[in-house]
């Protein structure tokens, strides 16, 4: 199953900003970016992003998210 930005914002509880910003810096990548543009993201990246939250709520940097 695939999940758009705004799902898996929504899903997480996170901003669609905070979700492209872990794009831009590589931490979080969406499964597929279509022609248009859109990314979706499967259940691999919902448990990455599960992770990336569990270490922000313990003042993991984001890099040193990036090194788990």
């Amino acid at each position: 199953m695939l999940y758009t930005v705004h799902e898996v914002a929504k899903l997480s509880g996170t901003t669609i900003k905070t979700l492209y910003h872990y794009q831009k810096i590589g931490l979080l990548l969406s499964a597929i970016v279509m022609e248009n543009g859109y990314r979706y993201y499967g259940v691999h990246e919902l448990e990455r992003l599960q992770q990336i939250l569990f270490y922000r709520e313990l003042d993991v940097s984001l890099e040193g998210s990036k090194q788990l």
